[in-house]
């Protein structure tokens, strides 16, 4: 195998959105920048970490990817032991929870598995401070609320492929457009939890994040709605592609909310 195929393994497109999640929640956590050994530990730490189960990921679904379309071409931490602990959480949730128990045998694998991604949040936040617990628990119910949106718009793109090989995905069992009506619904959902936040950021910030963290609820919202009423697989991915910037937006309006 060539270096280009293992870092393939690792599924690099994943995770720059992880590690600027936990960037970002440090970043909110301390309302200002994080020292820089906190940024590295967070970026080496969860970098490393999510290769790592990303690649064993792959490696247990070898079988699986071989015959899908879209899959077939497939340390030492500077973090206190809270945030750590966090990191291999996700590892091990991701691995043991997701891929190997959850996936396989239910539509709601990837809403159970979604923890996962919350870890990143929980480690970035708690390698700054132990305070305000509700604040961090709410940045990790954010990233799980995100994810069936974000994942179950790619899975109706690939719904045959899943259903070829038995993976119970929501869009290949139940159809893409009863998928698209959870889809609509799970972001109903998210959208009251990204204004949550708003608490957080009082004086200036508050300007900043409320106006920023609503247009982006309403246009991902829109490309969701936009699937509902024709759920094709261009719509799918249309929803799907604005899924992680949204994402990312919603992380760096928070960011520079904390900031100000």
């Amino acid at each position: 195998m060539s270096l280009s195929d293992y870092l393939h393994l690792m599924k690099p497109r994943i995770i720059p959105l992880l590690l600027f999640v936990g960037v970002g929640s440090a970043v909110v956590a301390g309302h200002s920048v994080p020292p820089l050994r906190v940024t590295l530990g967070i970026l080496a730490g969860g970098g490393l970490t999510s290769a790592g189960s990303l690649a064993v990921n792959s490696y247990l679904e070898r079988g699986i990817d071989a015959r899908m379309k879209r899959t077939k071409l497939l340390s030492y931490l500077l973090l206190n032991l809270v945030a750590t602990f966090f990191i291999v959480l996700g590892a091990a949730i991701y691995i043991s929870v997701y891929t190997i128990l959850l996936k396989p045998r239910t539509t709601w694998n990837i809403v159970l598995g979604g923890f996962a991604g919350s870890c990143a949040a929980l480690a970035g936040w708690y390698s700054v401070t132990f305070s305000d617990p509700l604040a961090a628990a709410l940045l990790a119910v954010l990233i799980f609320v995100w994810t069936p949106s974000h994942f179950w718009s790619l899975a109706v793109i690939t719904e045959e492929d899943y259903s070829a090989v038995g993976i119970p995905m929501l869009p290949s069992v139940v159809g893409a457009g009863r998928a698209s009506r959870f889809i609509v619904a799970n972001t109903l959902i998210l959208i009251p939890v990204s204004l949550l936040l708003t608490p957080l950021f009082p004086g200036t910030g508050l300007f900043i994040y409320l106006p920023a963290a609503s247009v982006m609820n309403a246009l991902l919202l829109a490309t969701n709605i936009k699937l509902l009423l024709s759920p094709t697989k261009s719509n799918a991915w249309l929803a799907f592609k604005f899924s992680s910037p949204y994402l990312a937006m919603i992380f760096t309006f928070a960011m520079v909310a904390a900031l100000v």
